[in-house]
């Protein structure tokens, strides 16, 4: 190979190296939709955003340099490249979701090379440098492929050989819906399913390292145990190294969720749980009910409760899943009152407080500790901002959940303020 075929490779690299940010944003994109495994929670979208970026910045510095640098069998692996393949394995998604999204993101690196490689000069080198880039890619992408291979594989063994991945392993089987012997689950969980659940998905904040995790959890646990009345040992599943699963064993209608959400107030850790369930059905049913939750935790942010109940945000819950959606939904309901300023913040505050209270202008001032006239004048302005009747009940019903989305996903929902 010449060494100005090469040249012009190395050309090729410096342009892609130009254009990465949106590349990598939309091979991102791409990724998540094409293999749903790895659209998975913020955590895990995050670790598959840091592994795409390392993994392209690395690939186009051997496109450039790959003649003179190391021979492929010294190419390393990133270590966010690594970290996500070990976070895949502890979750139980295949390694073939992993190394498909490594064949996408070849082809489209790839793709994205020959098109550059098409506007060079001179055109008579235009062959032999398509082989040289053909051969640089290829050589990197196959030692990137054993090496997230090889860890994948070596977290798995390790993780399914431990007494948590046991128990992820019986889990993952039940929550499947697949038909499986339930004594045989409760002999390995030591945990018995005909009864009444309450799950949770806890998680520590990102200050707390992650050797302090599984304490963190432990004392979690407990404290919500007691919270919750459980009568009964609670099974908790680690998902992965910084997130896990619980269910507790409670009573039916034993659980105060007003003094559930206070009872981690200080605490560096996150908690979203379900309603109560009876059952494996209920065992089930009340997980996806805390992933949900889980979900408008996140949108949130730390502002709101360290513990995010089910049954405090179900409506919202069910459409945060789909944020565009619900921010479409949001401003179309409220129109002039989705604008984000102090006074509408005030204004929807005060109409939201107002509807919960069955429309009583007393229960709100007393709730928000204001005047009941400071309350009927702001639920008058937050109205006439909507464009909403209390005569219109199915408005008004659209309004009360738009006004609870905005309560616990604000400023992702609102409409940027003109005012500086």
């Amino acid at each position: 190979m010449t060494d100005t075929a090469s040249a012009v490779v190395s050309r090729v690299a410096q342009q892609m190296s130009a254009r990465r940010d949106g590349f990598i944003d939309a091979l991102v994109l791409v990724t998540r939709v094409e293999i749903q495994p790895l659209d998975n929670d913020s955590r895990m979208i995050d670790l598959l955003n840091a592994s795409i970026t390392e993994n392209v910045i690395a690939a186009i510095h051997y496109l450039e340099h790959g003649a003179n640098d190391p021979t492929a069998a010294e190419i390393e692996a990133s270590a966010a490249a690594l970290a996500y393949a070990r976070a895949l394995a502890q979750r139980d998604v295949a390694l073939s979701a992993l190394i498909r999204a490594y064949r996408i993101g070849h082809g489209r690196f790839v793709d994205e090379a020959m098109a550059l490689l098409a506007t060079q000069t001179p055109a008579d080198l235009s062959l032999p440098a398509a082989r040289e880039l053909v051969h640089r890619a290829a050589a990197w992408i196959d030692r990137i492929c054993d090496q997230v291979g090889i860890a994948y594989e070596t977290e798995r063994d390790r993780w399914v050989s431990s007494r948590s991945g046991l128990r992820q392993h019986w889990v993952n089987e039940l929550l499947s819906g697949a038909a499986v012997d339930i004594g045989k689950v409760e002999e390995a969980l030591d945990y018995r399913l005909e009864r009444h659940h309450l799950a949770a998905v806890m998680w520590p904040d990102d200050t707390v390292p992650t050797r302090d995790v599984a304490d963190l959890f432990d004392r979690t646990r407990a404290v919500l145990g007691a919270a919750t009345g459980a009568d009964g040992p609670s099974l908790m599943v680690p998902t992965d190294e910084r997130e896990a699963r619980l269910w507790w064993p409670v009573t039916a209608d034993s659980v105060d969720m007003t003094a559930l959400a206070g009872a981690l107030a200080d605490a560096p850790v996150r908690v979203a749980t379900g309603d109560l369930g009876f059952g494996v059905d209920g065992f089930r049913r009340s997980l996806r009910e805390a992933e949900q939750s889980k979900v408008v935790a996140l949108a949130a942010g730390p502002a709101v409760s360290r513990v995010v109940c089910h049954a405090h945000v179900a409506p919202v819950a069910l459409m945060a899943a789909h944020p565009g959606d619900l921010r479409t939904f949001v401003q179309r309901t409220l129109g002039d009152l989705a604008v984000d300023d102090d006074r509408r913040n005030a204004l929807r505050e005060t109409l939201c407080e107002f509807l919960i209270r069955n429309r009583s202008y007393a229960a709100a001032a007393e709730a928000l500790f204001l005047h009941r006239n400071t309350i009927q004048y702001r639920v008058g302005n937050a109205m006439q901002a909507c464009g909403a009747s209390f005569d219109d009940p199915e408005v008004l019903m659209h309004v009360q959940i738009a006004l609870l989305a905005c309560r616990w996903m604000g400023k992702t929902l609102l409409i940027p303020s003109t005012r500086h």
